[in-house]
């Protein structure tokens, strides 16, 4: 019985501290404005998605749908050291690919 409080309380923590992430200052990759294919890469449209996949949480389809659409940008991503760490995990290439997106090629 006292088991089970313990992990209903670790879960619980688990699924507070996440809701609770602190928002982050959006910044442009590659320099303000940068820009593949006419679109704007700005880390802040995908850092929920980030933080997903920094924490193993369960990848959201919103978050497959985000990725999908920033797709051209992840080499401009992956050339930032804080986000190069996350998507060339190898968590994060198991979500790129449970996206159906392939790691790109640099």
């Amino acid at each position: 019985m006292k088991m089970k409080i313990v992990s209903l309380v670790l879960i619980a923590f688990v699924i507070l501290f996440t809701s609770f992430l602190v928002p982050t200052k959006a910044i442009g990759v590659g320099g303000s404005g940068s820009k593949r294919n006419g679109e704007s890469c700005v880390v802040e449209d995908l850092q929920s998605c980030f933080d997903i996949i920094r924490s193993g949480s369960m990848m959201l389809s919103t978050c497959c749908e985000k990725l999908e659409e920033k797709k051209s940008c992840l080499c401009s991503y992956i050339k930032s050291p804080e986000y190069k760490r996350i998507l060339s995990s190898r968590r994060g290439r198991v979500y790129l690919s449970s996206c159906g997106i392939s790691y790109p090629s640099c």
